[in-house]
């Protein structure tokens, strides 16, 4: 049954760290928001949870209002086992943490889905799965990168059952008794592979790079490999520091430059350095491999290869996993409306966004991996949600003040006692 519509001044779509993060600056301000989505969704239903986090620990909090509740903080209460840099982030204790920030600092989030988002006449009118419309004067689309999935085009006619997306999984339970190839070099490759082989799944890595890449392991730095290449919340040397530390500069430069710079060729692809020992030397891998054609025949999936020198190879599977990435494409975002779509301006396929996240669509703001584009590689990182959370919550505080009707004293307010 369809609900009357509501208003708000700040609606947050989507409740992973972004969203999370900014909604519980904007409640420490006092703002008036509503925050929509399953909380850490991507990370329970799209991660496998035997994965391993890339980031360093002490790289991977939330951002509060405070400073007070990051991972350390989460671990040393519970008892549980951390350090910045020598061991890993399992991706459950990862969730559990997220889900902790949420309890703490954004109890009222809606697990409700965006269906439909319009123009209004000074709101932006937002339609749920539930059927309730909500206007609101400001909308902050905080929804990572699971709705961007690249499937390469030789991918595009197979169906289901014979290929998917590494960011389908979730589960791996699909996949038993199984012949699998994954087809990748980054992280969601290398992290895939292990876990199905040690499954007990047959799996092959096919990857277009002559090598396998994976993130130092864990060591203590010198002064002196930290004065040469400091280490920063996305990665090692001065280019990656300072996108870490000021993306409001990053937003300056040329557009060309600014998507360079989001797409740093040091971020990837790369896998974890937990992961390595997990793949080399156990997982089959066919490295210099490019696909040329995919077929299908009798219920399985044949990979048409072609190596460096040009040699042709055929292998087979019962499924293919896609390893390839994301590209943002806001085209994709079924919930935006086509006059939305016509007014903002994009780069590369991303919103461009003012200072303060915004597109060209008036009251409509973009955080999280869809404004790299504009602020730099650190919105690809969960690093990243101090900034547009610390800044959106203050200006979106700022400006909508002037809708808040000033208090108005009555006559024995205005008394004065003798």
């Amino acid at each position: 049954m369809a609900r009357s519509s509501t208003s708000v001044d700040v609606a947050v779509i989507g409740a992973g760290p972004y969203g999370l993060s900014l909604a519980a600056h904007l409640r420490a301000r006092g703002v008036e928001h509503r925050i929509f989505g399953e909380p850490m969704g991507p990370w329970k239903t799209n991660m496998p949870l035997g994965m391993l986090l890339k980031s360093y620990p002490w790289a991977t909090s939330l951002s509060d209002p405070k400073s007070e509740f990051d991972l350390k903080s989460f671990c040393t209460v519970r008892a549980l086992p951390y350090h910045d840099e020598l061991m890993p982030l399992p991706l459950s204790r990862f969730i559990d943490y997220g889900e902790a920030f949420q309890a703490r600092y954004v109890p009222a989030v809606e697990r409700k889905t965006l269906i439909a988002l319009e123009p209004g006449s000074g709101f932006l009118r937002a339609t749920f799965d539930d059927g309730e419309t909500v206007r609101a004067r400001r909308v902050v689309v905080s929804i990572g990168l699971h709705p961007f999935k690249r499937l390469p085009h030789e991918a595009a006619h197979l169906p289901v059952e014979l290929c998917s997306h590494s960011g389908k999984y979730g589960s791996l339970e699909a996949l038993d008794g199984k012949e699998v190839i994954v087809v990748g070099s980054g992280s969601s490759a290398s992290d895939l592979a292990a876990l199905i082989h040690e499954r007990g799944i047959e799996v092959s890595l096919v990857a277009r790079q002559p090598k396998l890449h994976f993130a130092d392991g864990p060591r203590r730095h010198s002064l002196f490999s930290r004065t040469v290449a400091p280490m920063s919340g996305i990665g090692h040397g001065w280019t990656l520091a300072t996108c870490a530390k000021y993306p409001q500069l990053i937003r300056l430069l040329s557009k060309d430059l600014r998507v360079r710079v989001a797409n740093h060729r040091a971020l990837g692809p790369l896998g974890g350095a937990f992961v390595k020992d997990r793949v080399v030397g156990k997982v089959p891998v066919w490295l210099s491999h490019a696909i040329r054609g995919v077929e299908t025949h009798n219920g399985k999936v044949m990979l048409d290869l072609v190596d460096s020198d040009g040699a042709p190879r055929s292998i087979r599977a019962d499924h293919v996993i896609f390893a390839t990435g994301y590209k943002v494409d806001v085209n994709r975002l079924g919930f935006l409306n086509e006059a939305l779509l016509r007014r903002m301006q994009l780069v590369d396929g991303a919103p461009e966004l003012s200072a303060h996240y915004e597109t060209t669509v008036p009251g409509l703001h973009f955080i999280g991996p869809a404004a790299a584009n504009s602020f730099g590689p650190v919105c690809r990182f969960v690093y990243g949600t101090h900034h547009p959370a610390q800044h959106l919550a203050r200006h979106l505080s700022a400006v909508l003040a002037r809708f808040r009707p000033a208090l108005q004293l009555r006559p024995l307010d205005r008394t004065v006692s003798p």
